[in-house]
C-alpha cells in the first residue's frame, strides 16, 4: 500500500521536501470539528481530505479515448466526478484546477480509422460498389474467422484454474466466461442479420461490416500510411464528446491536453526514467522496469488490491493494447509495460532517440498531468476499471521519473455502470450511447442526474428501466412541488396571518433538521444517496404542510423552496440561475405583469368555462378552453391545472417539456384513433363481406353454389323459373326427399336476402364498400 510520507513540490518546481501525508487542517464548512473526508483508492480507507495548498485543489481526471462516440458507462464517470467538482467548489468552496486529458492516438483510434479507411476503399475498389458475389464470399471467410478467434478464446478460458488462484482472479474468469457468451449471442445476432440480407448488397454490406472490417484489418492493416486519417477520426469523436458533455451540463475541465501536442515532452519524460535506471529499450518497445522500480524502494503495484503482483494475461493486454502482440519474451518481468512502441507498418509515428514510434497509453497521462498540475497532485479520478494497470503504471512512471515516492494523494474511482450484469463496454458491444439515451430513451440530463445522486459515487449501479422510472419520478415530484410553492408566492402573502404556527414550527425545525443531515453525508465521502433521500423528505414535508389546510407562510415556503434550490443548483440539477424553481425566471416588474396576464386569462377561462356549462353550449366552448390548457401556452411555458373542487391553477414550467408531453398526447390520441378506426375498419370489412354473400336473387342462389364447387358440382339443370336442381351431374333426377330440404336451404337464403333489398341492395352494398375503401386509406395513412 502507499506510504505514510510524501515527497511534494509544487507548480513552480521547487526541490522537494518531506513532510506529512495529511497536514491538521480542515475547511471553515466544518461542523463539530469535521471536515469533508473521501473514499482514497491509495489506501482504501475513507480518510479526511486535506490539499497540499490551503483551499487549492489540483485535480486531473483521465479524459476519453476518441475512437467512437461516448456511451452511458462515460457518462457515469464524467457525471460523476462533475456532481463531485460542483460539491467541493459550490458547496465547501473550494478553489479547483481541473484538468483533462485527451487521448487521441491509441491502439483502438488506430484500429477503428484503418478499418474505417479499409471498409470504404474495399467496398469502392474491390467490390465496385455492388459485388454482391465477391462481398458474400468475403463475408463468409470473415464469420468463419470470427468464430474460429471466439473459439479459440473460450478454450483458453476454459482452462483450469491454479489451485493457489485468489479469490480475484476466478472472479475475472466467471466475468470474462460472461463475456464471452454475450459475444457468442452477438456474433450470432451478426450472423442472423446476414442471413436476413439475402441479396440486398447494402443491407449485407452494413450488417457484415464489423466481422469484415476485422479480417480486412488482419490482410491489409499494415497498408494504411496516411496519418492524417488517425487524427481526422479523432478529432470528429473529440468534438462528438464534447457535444455530449455539453447537453449533459457538465462543466467543461479547466484545461484540456491532447496526447499528440506533447509527444517531444513524452519523448523527454521517457528518456528521464532511463537515465534514473527505471527502463530499457526491447525490439518493439521501451519498457518500465517494475523489477528495478521496486528495488529501489518503491511499491508497485499500489492500487491493485492489497499490493498484488500477480498479473494477469488478460490485464496486461488491456494495458499494452490490441495491436501489440507477442512482447512478453522481450519484457524482464511480465509487469514490464510499453512507455514507447516502435511504429509497425500502418500505424501513426514520431521521431525518437530509440526509432519512430508512438506513446505508449500510461505515458500520455504522467506526462500531461506533471507538466499542468505539477510532481504532486491532490486529485487523480478515472474508473474503476483504470486502477491496475492503467494508473499503478501511471503512478510508477511518475515517481520514477521524478525520483520521489508519490505523485498523487488521492485516487477516486467511480463505480462501473452495468447493463444486464456486466460493465458497459464498446469491446462488448453491450453499450447504449449517450445520444441513444438522450434522443431516443427519453432520458433527460436532469433525470440521468438524479439517477447516478441516488446512487453510491463509488459503487457500481445498474442502468435499467426500474432505475430510470425511479429517478423521472424524482423529477416529475420536484417539478410539481416547485410549482405548488411558485402558485403560493405569487400570492398576496401580505393580506394572510403571520407568525409561526404549529405547522409552520414542524416544517422549519424538519428544515433545520434536513440542512444539518445533508451537509454531514456530504462531508461524509459526497453521499450523495443520504443527501438526495433527505432532501425528497424536505419536499415530502413541504408538500404535506401545502395540503394541511392551513395558510401557508409565504416567507417559509420561500427559504425552503431556496435552499432545495440551491442544493439541487450544486448537484447540476437545477440549470441557470433562477430564484426557486427548475428552470431560469424572469424577476422585476416583467415577471409581475406576466403573473397578472396568466391570471386575468385563467379567470376569463374559468368564467366561459362556466358559462358554457350553464347555457348548454359545452361542445362549442370547452373545446377551445382545452386548447388554451394544451396547446396554445405550451410555448409560455405555461402549464394549467383544472381542478373538479376549485378554481384553476398554473405553474411556470419548461416549454420544452410542455411541447413533449402536447406531442406525446397527440400521438397518444393518434394511437387511439387509430386504434378505433381499425376496429371500424374490420367491422365494416365483416359488414360488406356479409352481405355480399346476399346480392343476387334467391333464383340464382343453386346455381352460383354449385359452379363455386367447381369440378365437384352436383347438379347440371335447374327450374328457369325456381332456380331449384331437378337433375344431378350422374343424370339423376333429384329427388323429393332432397327437393325439400333445398327450399328450407334456399328460404332462409331468400329472407336475408329480402334485408338486404329493404338496405337498399346493390346501391347500399357500393356506398359501404367504398366507404371501407376510405376508411383503409385513412388508416394506412399518405404515402
Amino acid at each position: 500500500m502507499a506510504s505514510t510520507a510524501k515527497v511534494v513540490a509544487g507548480l513552480n518546481g521547487e526541490h522537494p521536501v518531506k513532510r506529512d501525508r495529511h497536514p491538521v487542517w480542515y475547511p471553515p464548512t466544518q461542523v463539530d470539528g469535521k471536515g469533508l473526508k473521501v473514499a482514497n483508492s491509495l489506501t482504501e480507507t475513507v480518510e479526511d481530505f486535506a490539499p497540499l495548498d490551503g483551499r487549492l485543489v489540483r485535480w486531473y481526471t483521465c479524459g476519453p479515448t476518441v475512437y467512437d462516440l461516448s456511451h452511458m458507462g462515460h457518462a457515469r464517470a464524467y457525471l460523476t466526478f462533475d456532481i463531485l467538482r460542483r460539491i467541493m467548489e459550490d458547496y465547501f468552496g473550494y478553489s479547483v484546477i481541473y484538468q483533462m486529458n485527451i487521448t487521441d492516438i491509441d491502439d483502438k483510434i488506430i484500429k477503428r480509422a484503418r478499418v474505417n479507411k479499409l471498409l470504404d476503399d474495399f467496398k469502392a475498389g474491390e467490390l465496385h460498389d455492388g459485388d454482391l458475389a465477391k462481398l458474400k464470399a468475403f463475408t463468409t471467410e470473415a464469420v468463419a474467422a470470427a468464430e474460429a478467434s471466439l473459439a479459440k478464446r473460450k478454450a483458453k478460458l476454459a482452462e483450469p484454474i491454479p489451485e493457489n488462484a485468489n479469490s480475484r482472479a476466478k472472479t475475472d474468469r466467471d466475468e470474462k466466461l460472461m463475456e464471452a457468451e454475450l459475444k457468442t449471442a452477438q456474433l450470432a445476432e451478426t450472423r442472423e442479420k446476414i442471413a436476413a440480407a439475402k441479396d440486398d448488397f447494402e443491407a449485407l454490406f452494413a450488417a457484415a461490416s464489423s466481422v469484415n472490417g476485422d479480417l480486412l484489418d488482419e490482410q491489409k492493416g499494415d497498408s494504411i500510411c496516411d496519418q492524417q486519417i488517425f487524427e481526422d477520426h479523432a478529432r470528429k469523436y473529440e468534438r462528438a464528446f464534447f457535444d455530449d458533455m455539453q447537453r449533459l451540463g457538465i462543466r467543461e475541465p479547466d484545461i484540456v491536453t491532447r496526447v499528440t501536442e506533447y509527444v517531444p515532452q513524452v519523448v523527454e519524460f521517457v528518456q528521464t526514467i532511463i537515465d534514473n535506471g527505471f527502463a530499457y529499450q526491447g525490439e518493439s518497445s521501451v519498457f518500465f522496469d517494475t523489477e528495478a522500480y521496486i528495488k529501489a524502494g518503491h511499491d508497485y503495484p499500489k492500487l491493485k488490491p492489497g499490493g498484488d503482483r500477480n498479473t494477469t494475461e488478460d490485464e496486461m493486454a488491456e494495458g499494452e493494447g490490441a495491436l501489440s502482440k507477442g512482447v512478453e519474451g522481450e519484457k524482464r518481468s511480465p509487469n514490464d509495460f510499453a512507455l514507447w512502441k516502435f511504429s509497425k507498418p500502418g500505424e501513426p509515428r514520431w521521431p525518437s532517440p530509440w526509432g519512430e514510434g508512438r506513446p505508449g497509453w500510461h505515458i500520455e497521462c504522467s506526462v500531461m498531468a506533471s507538466d499542468i498540475l505539477g510532481a504532486n497532485m491532490d486529485i487523480h479520478s478515472g474508473g474503476w476499471d483504470l486502477k491496475f494497470p492503467h494508473h499503478d503504471n501511471e503512478c510508477a512512471q511518475s515517481e520514477a521519473c521524478n525520483l520521489h515516492s508519490q505523485w498523487v494523494n488521492y485516487f477516486l474511482h467511480c463505480g462501473h455502470l452495468h447493463i444486464k450484469g456486466l460493465k458497459m463496454s464498446k469491446s462488448l458491444k453491450n453499450f447504449i450511447t449517450i445520444r441513444q439515451a438522450l434522443d431516443d430513451l427519453g432520458v433527460t440530463p436532469r433525470t440521468m442526474r438524479l439517477l447516478f445522486l441516488a446512487n453510491p459515487w463509488n459503487k457500481p449501479m445498474n442502468f435499467s428501466d426500474q432505475s430510470l422510472d425511479e429517478a423521472k419520478e424524482k423529477e416529475r415530484v420536484l417539478r410539481a412541488f416547485f410549482g405548488s410553492i411558485d402558485i403560493v408566492l405569487r400570492g398576496d402573502a401580505w393580506a394572510l396571518p403571520q407568525g409561526a404556527n404549529t405547522q409552520d414550527r414542524e416544517l422549519l425545525n424538519r428544515w433545520v433538521e434536513v440542512e444539518g443531515a445533508v451537509h454531514a453525508a456530504l462531508q461524509d465521502n459526497f453521499d450523495t444517496v443520504t443527501a438526495l433521500q433527505q432532501l425528497m423528505s424536505l419536499v415530502a414535508a413541504t408538500n404535506q404542510y401545502l395540503l394541511s389546510g392551513e395558510r401557508p407562510s409565504a416567507t417559509l415556503l420561500r427559504k425552503v423552496g431556496r435552499y432545495i434550490t440551491k442544493m439541487f443548483r450544486v448537484f447540476g440539477v437545477v440549470e441557470g440561475s433562477d430564484d426557486v424553481g427548475l428552470q431560469q425566471q424572469s424577476t422585476g416588474d416583467g415577471e409581475a405583469r406576466v403573473i397578472a396576464v396568466v391570471d386575468t386569462l385563467v379567470r376569463f377561462r374559468d368564467a366561459v368555462r362556466e358559462a358554457a356549462k350553464a347555457e348548454k353550449v359545452v361542445p362549442v366552448f370547452l373545446p377551445l378552453c382545452d386548447k388554451v390548457r394544451d396547446e396554445w401556452l405550451v410555448d409560455a411555458g405555461v402549464r394549467l391545472e383544472d381542478s373538479p373542487a376549485g378554481p384553476t391553477t398554473w405553474k411556470n414550467d419548461e416549454p420544452a417539456l410542455l411541447r413533449k408531453e402536447l406531442q406525446e398526447r397527440r400521438e397518444q390520441q393518434e394511437g387511439d384513433r387509430k386504434k378505433k378506426l381499425a376496429n371500424q375498419v374490420e367491422t365494416k370489412r365483416k359488414l360488406v363481406e356479409k352481405w355480399a354473400l346476399f346480392s343476387y336473387p334467391p333464383s340464382e342462389y343453386f346455381r352460383r353454389q354449385d359452379e363455386q364447387r367447381g369440378a365437384e358440382r352436383k347438379y347440371a339443370v335447374f327450374d328457369p323459373s325456381t332456380g331449384m336442381p331437378t337433375t344431378t351431374v350422374a343424370g339423376e333426377e333429384v329427388g323429393e326427399k332432397e327437393v325439400k330440404k333445398l327450399s328450407k336451404e334456399v328460404a332462409k337464403y331468400a329472407k336475408s336476402y329480402d334485408e338486404y333489398v329493404s338496405k337498399g341492395g346493390e346501391s347500399w352494398l357500393k356506398e359501404q364498400q367504398a366507404e371501407l375503401t376510405r376508411m383503409m386509406a385513412e388508416l394506412q395513412g399518405p404515402k
